[in-house]
């Protein structure tokens, strides 16, 4: 009797730890904003709509969640294409507007280096989002010739 108790509890544990949230690898956003602008040029790197759209957001949530959905995948494609990159390095961090920190950032791409800014917000449950990237100064790297003369806009608030 006393093992079959036992086994029911051990299952339970293993069941609940499966469904736990894994070091925020299924939850949106990430743990610090430094890890914020590495996922999020991580995903453009990749081409990544949905991990785009996970690490891009407000101090509301991901831009899946914000984002109107007919609007979401053409900023995301506008995005890939300028952030298209071989590495990159931050070069600064620093505080920004209302707890918001800023970076600045180095892209590399087939030998031209392209100096951007970019800037993380908190969202819910302590998550930070890529909330705004100055896309102007990276106009030579979006492969298609896109144009800019203005950051991406701030997903709605």
């Amino acid at each position: 009797m006393h093992r079959s108790a036992a086994l029911i509890v051990a299952a339970l544990a293993v069941v609940s730890c499966h469904n736990a949230p894994r070091g925020g690898l299924d939850q949106p956003g990430a743990a610090t904003p430094q890890l914020a602008v590495k996922n999020f040029l991580a995903a453009a790197k990749a081409q990544n709509l949905q991990s785009l759209a996970t690490a891009w957001g407000t101090d509301k949530g991901p831009a899946r969640d914000v984002v109107d959905k007919s609007q979401i995948e053409k900023r995301e494609l506008i995005m890939m294409c300028y952030l298209n990159h071989d590495s990159y390095r931050v070069r600064s961090e620093g505080p920004g507007e209302e707890g918001r920190r800023t970076f600045t950032v180095d892209l590399n791409r087939g030998g031209l280096v392209r100096t951007t800014t970019m800037t993380t917000v908190a969202g819910p449950a302590q998550r930070y989002y890529v909330e705004q990237v100055a896309l102007e100064p990276l106009t030579d790297l979006c492969a298609g010739g896109v144009t800019s003369s203005s950051p991406i806009p701030r997903p709605p608030r």
